[in-house]
């Protein structure tokens, strides 16, 4: 039975893996009423990685398409002051939404799904910076605070590794748990004593540079031939 909820997402006004795989996992959860809040895509001068490990977009369709076809309600939004519903009973999950104004987070409930297993890996390329220092490899969710992957933690969970794993499966299997993650917290969030985060005085990361991305390679190595155990339940 489904919690008497109100769910919207925040997210860009542009094509976006996350947000597509958030909404198909929330209508395939049965979740039929969903609004879908939109801020204009800014371009700006991106990092180029050289090892890539968020999926990009499969289809170039722009979220109000998305949602007509699922029967989700869209609105475009200059800020997040033009969102009206800010009652006890509405969710707001992150799929795309930068950082979010102090007021915003404070009067609302705001589920983030964060590809890092807090407090180790705040920030981003949490899953390189995990890597590189050795730190457990998960996906957090939790109620997000004025702090930086900070809050009221919800769920977080590990992510499996196998002797057979690539870097790039180990990306895209964390990838997977964080939309499926988010979508659980749903119910979860009314299900789970809410504890604080602890630890949030770790540090936060920016951007791995190339410098040190030259040696994250090897270091995933080292991590991989530590590992034994081959799940064969496992479909890769």
């Amino acid at each position: 039975m489904k919690m008497n909820k109100k769910i919207c997402v925040l997210t860009y006004d542009t094509p976006h893996r996350k947000t597509h795989d958030l909404l198909l996992g929330l209508k395939g959860a049965a979740y039929n009423d969903v609004d879908v809040f939109a801020v204009e895509w800014k371009k700006r001068k991106n990092f180029v990685p050289l090892y890539p490990h968020r999926p990009p977009a499969l289809w170039d369709t722009y979220p109000e398409k998305f949602c007509r076809n699922l029967g989700f309600n869209f609105a475009k939004i200059k800020n997040y002051d033009d969102i009206s519903d800010h009652s006890e009973q509405t969710l707001f999950l992150v799929a795309g939404a930068g950082i979010l104004p102090e007021n915003f987070v404070e009067n609302n409930m705001v589920i983030n799904s964060h590809p890092g297993y807090l407090p180790y890996s705040r920030g981003l390329d949490s899953l390189k910076w995990s890597i590189y220092y050795g730190k457990p490899i998960g996906v957090t969710t939790h109620i997000a605070s004025k702090e930086c992957d900070a809050g009221l933690l919800i769920d977080k969970k590990l992510v499996p590794l196998f002797s057979w794993d690539t870097f790039h499966s180990v990306a895209y299997r964390q990838y997977e748990m964080e939309i499926k993650m988010l979508v659980e917290a749903v119910e979860k969030v009314d299900e789970t004593p809410l504890v604080e985060i602890s630890g949030n005085e770790s540090k936060v990361f920016r951007r791995m540079p190339h410098r040190l991305e030259l040696r994250l390679m090897g270091r995933f190595e080292n991590m991989i031939g530590n590992v034994e155990t081959i799940n064969e339940d496992v479909p890769y």
